[in-house]
């Protein structure tokens, strides 16, 4: 935003200085009678008349479109396409003061909106920081202001929310050579240069939450700690790491351009001196499922340009598809050289936007930046969920909702217990779950959930109390209420990772080594909400016509055909990647006879037409179907909503 200057610009100052000394110390010739030569007025200042800025994550936005509403709720700008670098410009602003903005697009995995406030023309930046403002500023979630009113949004409730994230970042603006008194909205701010401010959102991930009230929790990647802010309050610290002022992280780009450059072809990726090989850490190391391994950068060039021939599902060559510049996740920076976690994103040649592995790191060799795959040596994913599932044909059927955390454990021989541990806010260590080999299973692919008892969907707590439900059993249902709650608070207050520590017997005992270590920090994709938060989640919403059409779907044995879907985000908006028709519920997994439809969708997308094949029995009109809508919120939690449609069950009751 330009202000007028308080001083006139230093080159005339000195001018007006100069004359007046030669007017005083002329010599004997002086006439005082000659009139001093005009001196030239300073220029008006430059008034900003439209609003542009940057939007930015730690990268710029992909994909991403701009929303500006004024204080009314009337909708100045819509629909704005945001520049590859995160800018946008030259929007003129109408109605009153302050403008609240919502940015969306792709960020690493997840489709995410970032939000930001103006009071009047001028620059506007728009990232996690400035989202944090919003909600700090008014004390509610920012996506539940993009609709209506917005008194809170005062330039005093502004300025103090700025304050508050200032005082509380204080060692990580010091560490990025950011001024102290740097300004998160109107600042200097290029998207992609890793340094300034745009090192600042490298160095810290930004998640918004509701618990009693809406939250802010920031984490760092560079350093250590974890903060919890509501509005006007504050609790917990983060430290920036005394290197990661020293840290270089502009050459990830560099490295991304590369990869993505022996993305074109075969040729191209297997090149000698341009191919995905140089791109890569000496010790570089990747998955191949099944317990299979690559090991150095020839093997692992390797089993990348075999991946990319044959796409993740063994058919779909990936050729053509290009990275995503790359949000960071925590930095490894105790010893030797750093080790980062980096999200690995595809775009492919249609434009669709897929992540493709989970758990991927670089590091810095010779000066570099190169790419090191597994950040550890054995497979371990942990995700959180949620699912909703409403019956669409009776308003007055009971909603149900469930969610879980996801740990997902390599059954590696000889390894026969993983115990999975959370920090809580004082940071010490509690037990979330155990995973255990299941008694008859063959070729188990990972661990088990100890459960309380076979049928049970709690976990055991105790290693020598409780049983194993089935070969494939990864997830742990938290209970309703106060209970689960408990577990995603600690989360909120003792940082968003968990510490999976290995044994050798079921016992859970004797540590069991991989590449030296029996213990490893692990960060979770996303947390589940607080349950009196579940209703609030961005749930889409199916059309009428689309549950009418669902409804009446019939399809005989061995039939084809297809079913138009539309949806709306009432909440804001949802990443959606994949949607799913079935007739039988109970046969509706993965290759169940049931599930009648699948295809994969663009995050934005509003609408899909589903090709139907039934290699099932016939679907009656008065049969019950679901159709289940996949995606990722803005901080990666896995939501999945089913509507079901049952014409023979009475209304107000759920569909079975």
């Amino acid at each position: 935003m330009s202000t007028v200057p308080l001083f006139r610009p230093l080159a005339t100052a000195l001018s007006l200085a100069s004359i007046a000394v030669l007017a005083a110390c002329g010599g004997g010739g002086s006439d005082a009678s000659v009139a001093a030569p005009p001196v030239a007025e300073a220029p008006a200042p430059v008034v900003a008349t439209t609003l542009g800025g940057t939007v930015a994550v730690g990268a710029p936005i992909s994909d991403g479109k701009l929303r500006i509403l004024d204080a009314d709720g009337g909708v100045v700008a819509s629909d704005i396409a945001i520049g590859a670098d995160g800018s946008y410009a030259g929007i003129a602003l109408s109605g009153p003061a302050p403008y609240r903005i919502e940015a969306c697009g792709n960020a690493g995995p997840n489709y995410l909106c970032v939000y930001s406030t103006a009071s009047a023309a001028g620059t506007a930046n728009v990232t996690p920081l400035t989202t944090a403002t919003v909600l700090l500023a008014t004390g509610q979630s920012p996506n539940v202001l993009m609709s209506g009113a917005a008194p809170a949004l005062t330039a005093d409730a502004v300025a103090a929310a700025q304050a508050q994230l200032r005082n509380a970042l204080a060692n990580v603006l010091a560490s990025a050579n950011v001024a102290s008194g740097f300004d998160f909205i109107a600042g200097a701010l290029e998207a992609g240069s890793r340094s300034g401010y745009d090192g600042v959102l490298d160095a810290v991930g930004v998640e918004l939450g509701v618990d009693d009230h809406p939250f802010v929790q920031i984490t760092p990647r560079l350093g250590s700690g974890n903060l919890y802010l509501e509005q006007g309050s504050s609790s917990g610290s983060v430290t920036s790491t005394t290197s990661a002022a020293s840290l270089q992280m502009s050459g990830l780009e560099s490295l991304f351009r590369d990869m993505s450059a022996a993305l074109a072809g075969p040729a191209a990726c297997s090149a000698a001196s341009t191919g995905i090989q140089r791109s890569l850490a000496t010790t570089a190391q990747l998955s191949m499922g099944g317990g299979q391994a690559a090991h150095g950068a020839s093997d692992v060039a390797a089993a990348l340009c075999g991946f990319f021939a044959q796409g993740d599902d063994g058919n779909t060559p990936l050729w053509g598809s290009t990275l995503l510049s790359p949000t960071l996740g925590r930095c490894d920076l105790s010893a030797g050289a750093p080790v980062c976690k980096v999200d690995f994103v595809l775009r492919g040649p249609d434009g669709a936007v897929q992540p493709v592995g989970s758990g991927m790191g670089v590091t810095v060799e010779a000066g570099a930046w190169k790419f090191v795959g597994d950040l550890i040596p054995i497979e371990i994913h942990a995700s959180a969920k949620a699912q909703r599932t409403v019956r669409g044909d009776s308003a007055g059927a009971p909603i149900d909702y469930n969610r879980a955390l996801a740990f997902e454990v390599a059954a590696l021989p000889g390894l026969a217990c993983a115990q999975v541990a959370q920090r809580d806010a004082g940071g010490t260590l509690t037990t979330v779950g155990y995973y255990k080999r299941h008694p008859g299973a063959t070729d188990q692919q990972r661990l088990s959930l100890w459960s309380a008892n076979s049928m049970s969907w709690g976990a055991s707590l105790d290693p020598l109390v409780g049983a194993t439900r089935s070969a494939d059993d990864s997830w742990i249902v938290l209970p309703e209420g106060s209970a689960g709650d408990a577990v995603v608070r600690n989360f909120y207050r003792g940082g968003r990772s968990v510490l999976v520590s290995l044994f050798a017997d079921a016992a859970c005992s004797q540590p069991f080594t991989v590449a030296g270590k029996s213990e490893f920090e692990v960060e979770v994709d996303g947390v589940p909400p607080v349950w009196s938060a579940m209703p609030n989640l961005p749930w889409p919403e199916v059309d009428a016509s689309s549950i009418a059409a669902l409804d009446a779907l019939q399809l005989d044995a061995g039939a084809t055909g297809s079913l138009h879907v539309g949806w709306s985000f009432p909440r804001g908006p949802l990443g959606l990647n994949g949607i799913t028709v079935c007739g039988s519920r109970a046969e509706c997994g993965q290759g169940g006879s049931g599930r009648v439809g699948e295809r994969s969708l663009r995050p934005n997308a509003h609408d899909a037409d589903v090709a139907l094949a039934n290699h099932g029995g016939a679907i009656a009109p008065t049969d019950s179907k679901t159709l289940a809508l996949y995606g990722r919120n803005g901080e990666g939690v896995d939501l999945q909503s089913n509507l079901t449609t049952c014409p023979a069950t009475p209304i107000g009751e759920r569909c079975q």
